[in-house]
């Protein structure tokens, strides 16, 4: 430690060295009433070159701070700040010191007093020596590293995205912007892979449906695809579709033979009527069991049972679902072929639904059960397997869905090319536990339908996806890319995805979904899932030990996640979080497939066209409310009357 203790006996002769040059100079350069006495030394000391001109000396007092300064290992301070203690300090002092010699100036012949200027020119050139040491002096307190300055590890976690523009005949492009080596990028969301299926996660708010749902709608419409749209708050989403559709028609973009057509069991002015139990759907028994097992997990929310007597009650009741449904589907070549005929059927008693369906013998290994327990006078064993079914299917039987599904007024192969549509499956959050079921037996026939070879590419387009059950929704995501069949599922957590279609399932349809998108998640699940699907990358971690002498600086790499939970849970609304499917070749033009982005959406066009929305226009005009309850109710007893005249025929 004697060398230390040296070099700081000389960083202190340094420091008293500075301003006794400054008192050397303000003795050879200002007139003191005691000069005369020193005058030989002062003569002496003049001769000198650097004390011939006034600012040599004051280069040499500077150059004489820095010199020190150079060597000085002051203690580094956390809180230094550069501004207020280096750069004004800095600049005032070399105004001072420098701006001193003005004061020089104002020296008259033949003055022998210590004038104000002199003062004046000796405060300013003591200060300002002050403050140029002191600002230089503070750099050595400067910790020189990133520490505490990207406290939210922004540099670590922010990764080079894609600028340009990346369209094909089916793809989806957002503009975007993103945060990169320390500025902002101006660049495109590019999902070029829709048919491989998208997820969009968020809360309400965080922008989900505004940013990715409504540009699916707005961009595959003017690319000639044929939509169906869910819109569980109507008409929302259905005027986007709807404007586009009248847009793109007389644009060109989509054949002059599309159709638009709306499903609304709420406000059935606007609703088409449809038959998704038509006989030709129906072809086999086959054909009516998935319908039936379909149509009864929608109502149980996908509920898969617990085994044991769960499942035993469960495939009785699908089982006398499918007999049902099968036999009106036979019943002269599928005259009554329709829901309402079903429901009103079930709702029969016990002995008159079993000596109807006994009459078809193609039913026999489907109602034996039931025809054991009949003839055996085994009534609890009756009840149990058919109450479940009976207790669920009475809330579907309403006039409105009488109405509905005991008409056909469009093909519901939307894709066809010989007669395509546009639909809107409408849904109410008052009614939608009633509306969710029958809803989801139209997009089950739907997506059987149009998930086959030689259509139009569909889009499939479901915001708030937890309220329409989809039946082996697994099944249609692995197939839907040969098919052309875009399926967009906007969704606010995995749990309602779970809660939905059990775990096992909702685990299968997270591991085969292509592109995620993603706003602001809160579920511990939805987070965890998603910063693991990002992935980690190798970031470099700086450790800053600090001394008073010394200051260490630790610089290791390690691989952490790249956008994690904690970055998802507090997202602004708009901002995403994603990563899409690449196809063959498109490798080179991504940097990668991953988005932190903020969506850079024109919302001036968005504004002028959302003043340009028109009304939805009302497809059957019933009059007064009282017309229209008229209608129904006899539309309502029809199918009852219909019903009992077939069951005469048996019984």
């Amino acid at each position: 430690m004697e060398e230390s203790k040296e070099l700081q006996k000389l960083y202190g002769f340094m420091q008293a060295f500075i301003y006794i040059t400054v008192c050397i100079e303000i003795l050879l350069f200002v007139h003191f009433p005691f000069s005369e006495q020193i005058m030989p030394l002062l003569s002496k000391m003049a001769k000198i070159p650097i004390y011939s001109n006034i600012l040599y000396s004051k280069l040499f007092t500077f150059f004489i701070i820095m010199v020190t300064c150079i060597g000085t290992r002051s203690k580094k301070d956390l809180e230094l700040d550069p501004t207020k203690q280096i750069i004004f300090p800095l600049i005032f002092g070399f105004i001072m010191f420098f701006g001193s010699i003005c004061f020089l100036f104002f020296k008259e012949k033949g003055e022998t007093n210590l004038e104000w200027h002199n003062i004046a020119y000796i405060i300013l050139s003591i200060i300002g020596a002050t403050l140029i040491n002191s600002a230089l002096d503070n750099i050595s307190k400067r910790i020189k590293s990133n520490f505490m300055k990207d406290r939210f590890n922004i540099e670590n976690e922010s990764f080079e995205q894609s600028k340009d523009k990346v369209e094909t005949e089916y793809s989806v492009n957002i503009p975007m912007k993103f945060f990169y080596n320390r500025k902002w990028h101006n660049g495109w969301l590019n999902i070029c892979n829709c048919f491989r299926g998208t997820f969009v996660i968020g809360t309400p708010g965080s922008g989900k449906s505004f940013s990715v749902i409504n540009s699916f709608i707005r961009q595959h419409s003017a690319k000639g695809f044929a939509e169906v749209v869910y819109d569980f708050k109507f008409p929302e989403l259905a005027k986007i579709a709807y404007y586009n559709y009248q847009k793109n028609k007389q644009l060109g973009k989509i054949p002059s033979n599309f159709k638009f057509n709306v499903i609304n069991f709420s406000d059935i002015e606007y609703s088409r009527r449809i038959n998704p139990l038509k006989r030709e759907y129906i072809e086999i028994l086959a054909d009516a069991t998935e319908t039936a097992e379909a149509l009864y997990e929608s109502l149980q929310k996908g509920d898969k049972g617990s085994g044991g007597n769960s499942d035993f009650f469960k495939t009785s009741a699908v089982n006398l679902l499918a007999a049902s449904i099968y036999f009106w589907s036979r019943y002269e070549n599928g005259k009554y072929s329709d829901l309402p005929h079903v429901l009103a059927f079930l709702n029969q008693e016990y002995d008159v639904l079993f000596k109807v369906l006994f009459s078809e013998p193609e039913l026999k290994s489907l109602v034996s059960p039931f025809e054991a327990a009949y003839k055996s006078g085994a009534v609890d064993q009756l009840e149990g397997q058919m109450a479940s079914l009976k207790v669920q299917l009475s809330r579907l039987a309403t006039k409105e869905s009488f109405w509905v599904f005991s008409g056909n007024d469009f093909n519901l192969k939307v894709s066809d090319k010989k007669d395509p549509s546009y639909l809107i499956i409408a849904n109410n959050p008052k009614t939608q536990s009633m509306n969710s079921a029958l809803n989801a037996l139209i997009i089950n026939r739907l997506t059987r339908l149009v998930n086959t070879k030689g259509n139009y590419p569909t889009s499939i387009i479901v915001d708030e996806c937890p309220t329409l059950y989809f039946y082996q929704l697994a099944t249609l995501l692995s197939t839907a890319r040969s098919n052309k069949v875009s399926i967009c599922l906007g969704l606010q957590e995995l749990p309602q995805l779970e809660e939905q279609y059990g775990k096992a399932t909702a685990k299968t349809i997270t591991s085969i979904i292509g592109n995620t998108l993603s706003g602001q998640a809160k579920a511990p699940e939805t987070l965890d899932w998603l910063q693991k699907l990002f992935g980690k990358v190798k970031q470099v971690k700086e450790g800053v030990t600090i001394r008073r002498n010394e200051t260490t600086i630790n610089m290791n790499e390690q691989m952490d996640f790249v956008i994690p939970a904690s970055k998802i849970s507090s997202l602004q609304a708009g901002t995403l979080v994603g990563q899409v499917a690449l196809d063959f070749g498109q490798e080179d033009n991504f940097p990668t497939a991953m988005y932190h982005c903020k969506t850079n959406l024109d919302l001036k066009k968005i504004k002028k066209e959302e003043e340009a929305y028109k009304e939805l226009p009302k497809v059957y005009n019933f009059g007064t409310a009282d017309n229209r309850e008229k209608l129904l109710q006899k539309n309502f007893k029809r199918i009852y009357d219909e019903v009992e005249t077939v069951i005469e025929q048996y019984v």
